[in-house]
């Protein structure tokens, strides 16, 4: 049972298109920002605010790696989590890899429709999309690592059918 680990940036569909396609599997979802917040018992912009980025990749790494014993998970990363402390390495040693290509246009969009101010990254940004094109080109290096690289929107049985030959 190889695990499946969805990176990509944020509102992606990571963790929409990850519980869905661990139903599909009979696989066990596991979103690490939940599992961060859980073991650090505060929310991500909480934990971003008083310890800073550094401490938080270090937890997130951290806890990715405690993931390395599962079987048959299907995992939603970070929208960063690729991108620091060899984490792409680790992640494509512990499954298949599935880097979901959002254009910056749609993960505005998505991200305005949520209507609450949850992503530190983007604090203070003067424009969303401008903000986000430039985060994906700076983390394009680590995303295009994966094994499979789905571009825009992706039902999970078609995703589930790309996975088939790799499972």
């Amino acid at each position: 049972m190889k695990n499946v680990i969805l990176v990509g940036m944020m509102s992606s569909g990571k963790s929409t298109l990850g519980k869905k396609l661990a139903r599909l599997l009979h696989y066990k979802f596991v979103d690490l920002d939940k599992l961060i917040e859980q073991d650090q018992q505060s929310d991500i912009p909480t934990l971003f605010a008083q310890k800073g980025e550094p401490y938080f990749r270090e937890v997130e790494s951290r806890l990715l790696k405690e993931q390395a014993s599962q079987q048959g998970v299907v995992l939603a990363s970070g929208g960063g989590t690729p991108c620091f402390h060899d984490n792409m390495a680790f992640i494509k040693e512990m499954g298949i890899s599935v880097f979901l290509d959002v254009p910056a246009a749609s993960l505005a969009k998505r991200i305005r429709s949520h209507g609450k101010d949850d992503r530190p990254i983007l604090s203070g940004a003067a424009s969303l999309e401008e903000t986000l094109q430039s985060k994906i080109n700076e983390r394009l290096p680590f995303y295009t690592q994966a094994d499979i690289v789905v571009k825009g929107e992706v039902e999970a049985s078609h995703l589930l059918e790309m996975l088939h030959p790799l499972l």
